[in-house]
């Protein structure tokens, strides 16, 4: 590991204690973790992503060895033990993970969370039947050799289902034009990659106003190249925000449009491992 590396891991152990979601809570008043008000937090998160609904497959899910990285308030990692998953959760701070083992305490539901970094975990090779990692790879500081990490861990024909930032996005054409454009023209030619960080304070920032240690935008053919080996690979672009010249819309309308489907906020794609 690279100093490099590990200055970005330490910050982002530090930086993600401020749960991903807290936010959001706040907007919705919800000011504790007591059971109900998670039950309400939940309520609302699945409302406001409701195509989590189409990319997370909870039914087909039952009875298998399921990883989830990057847990936020656990919205995902309740809904993976209620759906009958075996639950293991792995976040690089320490506060998601408290709160994971909470829930899963206080609910009855089997499964863990633990604290470790998908990029360095000693979890065995060929241990999971699935993998879902809902916006949280492209935080890591190499997004490529958090999915090759994420391979690693996935029996053969076991299936990762994640969710990353997209880099021709509105937003992104709006808040860095030029950047953009040279990074879609770099791609013409053949690169294959990311674009990292600039403006990222509209996607995540601590309530001190700090940003994300990294953050890393993809595209679709460049995700399909760090994919590579995996196959059955599938990608669509999700979700748009009443912001700049869509200030006027309102949510649902926006998601109901043809916005988030050509030039969506994210990324989420599924694909299997070959069987070896």
């Amino acid at each position: 590991m690279t100093a490099t590396q590990q200055a970005i891991d330490d910050a982002n152990a530090s930086f993600w204690d401020e749960i991903c979601g807290s936010a959001a809570a706040r907007a919705w008043g919800i000011t504790d973790s007591s059971m109900e008000s998670l039950r309400r937090y939940d309520e609302n998160y699945f409302r406001y992503y409701p195509y989590l609904e189409r990319r997370v497959n909870w039914t087909a899910l039952r009875g298998k060895r399921v990883l989830e990285i990057g847990l936020g308030y656990g919205s995902v990692s309740q809904k993976l033990a209620e759906s009958g998953a075996e639950f293991i959760g792995l976040d690089i701070a320490a506060n998601p993970v408290a709160m994971v083992n909470q829930r899963l305490g206080r609910s009855g539901l089997a499964g863990e969370a633990v604290q470790a970094n998908i990029l360095s975990c000693a979890l065995p090779d060929n241990s999971f039947d699935a993998v879902v990692a809902i916006g949280c790879l492209h935080h890591t500081g190499d997004l490529k050799a958090a999915i090759a990490a994420c391979r690693r861990l996935l029996r053969p024909g076991g299936q990762l289902v994640g969710m990353v930032y997209y880099s021709y996005s509105y937003r992104r054409l709006w808040l860095e034009p030029r950047r953009t454009a040279g990074h879609w023209l770099r791609e013409l030619n053949g690169y294959r990659g990311t674009l990292r960080d600039g403006e990222t304070a509209t996607y995540d920032s601590s309530r001190d106003g700090a940003l994300a240690p990294a953050t890393e935008f993809i595209s679709v053919r460049s995700l399909r190249s760090f994919c590579s080996g995996f196959s059955e690979f599938d990608a669509v672009t999700e979700n748009a925000a009443s912001e700049g010249l869509l200030r006027f819309w309102s949510r649902e309308r926006l998601l109901a449009s043809a916005v988030p489907r050509l030039c969506g906020l994210d990324l989420y794609w599924a694909c299997r491992k070959s069987g070896e």
